[in-house]
Parts: C-alpha cells; sequence; structure tokens
C-alpha cells in the first residue's frame, strides 16, 4: 500500500467507525432511557452547554457529538495500528478495553465536574444510573470502532 492509500483507508476507517460507534453511543443510551434505568438526553445537554439554552440545542449537540465521535475514532484507530491491533478479534478487544477507559473518565467528569456547572436545572444531577450510562455507551463505542477497524482493510 502506498502512503496515499493509507492516509485514505485510515481517514474513511476512522470516519465510518467514528458515525457508526456515536450511532451505538445514542442507541445504547436511548435503550437504557426506555428501560427506565436513567434519564437524560445526551444531544441536547451537550448542546446546550454550547447554546446555553434548548433552542437549538439538538442540533449543535449532534453536530458535536459526531465531530468528536469521528475524532475519538480516529484516535482509537491511530492506537490499534500503532499496536499492531487491526485484525478481529484483537482490534475489537482493544476497542472495548480503550472504551472501558474513556468511559470511566467521561463518567467520572460528567458526575463530578459537568453536571454541576450545566447551564440546563435539567442537567445540574447526574447521578449513578447517569454516569453508568455513559460508560456503557463508551464501551459500545469502542466494540463498534473495533469491529470497524477489524473488517477494514487496514
Amino acid at each position: 500500500m502506498n502512503a496515499m492509500t493509507t492516509i485514505v483507508t485510515y481517514v474513511l476507517t476512522s470516519l465510518v467507525a467514528g458515525l457508526l460507534g456515536g450511532a451505538a453511543m445514542e442507541l445504547t443510551m436511548w435503550l437504557i432511557s426506555r428501560g427506565g434505568w436513567a434519564k437524560g438526553d445526551m444531544i441536547v445537554a451537550l448542546g446546550s452547554l454550547v447554546t446555553k439554552s434548548r433552542e437549538n440545542a439538538y442540533r449543535v449537540g449532534a453536530i458535536l457529538h459526531a465531530i468528536s465521535a469521528v475524532g475519538f475514532a480516529a484516535v482509537y484507530v491511530m492506537l490499534m495500528i500503532a499496536l499492531g491491533f487491526t485484525h478481529l478479534p484483537h482490534s475489537l478487544a482493544l476497542g472495548v478495553g480503550v472504551g472501558v477507559l474513556h468511559g470511566m473518565i467521561v463518567s467520572l467528569m460528567l458526575v463530578w465536574v459537568i453536571s454541576e456547572q450545566h447551564p440546563l436545572q435539567e442537567f445540574n444531577e447526574a447521578g449513578f444510573a447517569v454516569g453508568l450510562t455513559h460508560f456503557v455507551a463508551h464501551v459500545a463505542f469502542g466494540a463498534v470502532v473495533g469491529l470497524v477497524v477489524g473488517i477494514s482493510p487496514l
């Protein structure tokens, strides 16, 4: 593979992995919310951190989440390439492992720091259930990124 093909493959894999991983995160959180275990809309919460209101929060949140998902997928993919874990089942295992670490960091930050500073009252209290929901969603993200990398031509 020449350098240009490698770069294009990396970028496309990161893009697909990020968008599918972000969708997996949202689906995971929706399923948990639908099951009644935790309430909250991560897209609106993220968007309203920027807009400081509910107005346009969903649109802004969806754009920010998609950009972030692709960016984090690029980091996950780069790590998998660097460690030589680009084939299944190794890519899946590393994706889940990095998702666990990523989920722990985000969940702790969300529960201890971000929720207290959130501009909307409805998102000011993020308890254990919300933190656990985000943790599980990040593990799902890592699993999907690992699967995409495992089936990609990297």
